[in-house]
């Protein structure tokens, strides 16, 4: 499904959300967040990767968008990750500390082989 901004595809309980641009708007954020709240609401996902490779500007707005799912993803045994952070955005998930909370990737394969194995 191609969106403003993201690609939604999902496997299984896994849904991969592609960051097609250098930026989402924090309007943009809340409507990807809104339909990863669907997927785990009514078609059985429970992992979330968010591929930020094209990523260079992430506002704090967002982030916070990202942690309201996590509410959401967590009692259902749940993850998010996110993979191809670039450094500045990286940078902002170390400083918060949530990088305890949402796992950081390298890139989009490492984190779908290492949730891979949480699922099984």
């Amino acid at each position: 499904m191609q969106t403003s901004g993201y690609e939604l595809e999902q496997d299984g309980p896994v849904i991969t959300a592609q960051i097609t641009g250098p930026e989402l708007s924090h309007e943009q954020m809340l409507e990807l967040v809104e339909e990863c709240k669907d997927k785990l609401r009514y078609d059985s996902a429970r992992t979330f990767v968010f591929d930020m490779e094209q990523v260079t500007f992430l506002a704090s707005a967002c982030i916070g968008a990202l942690v309201d799912l996590m509410r959401e993803v967590e009692p259902m045994r749940g993850k998010i990750a996110l993979a191809g952070c670039q450094d500045n955005v990286a940078f902002l998930f170390k400083v918060t500390k949530l990088d305890d909370i949402f796992g950081l990737f390298d890139d989009l394969e490492t984190a779908l082989d290492e949730l891979a194995e949480d699922l099984r």
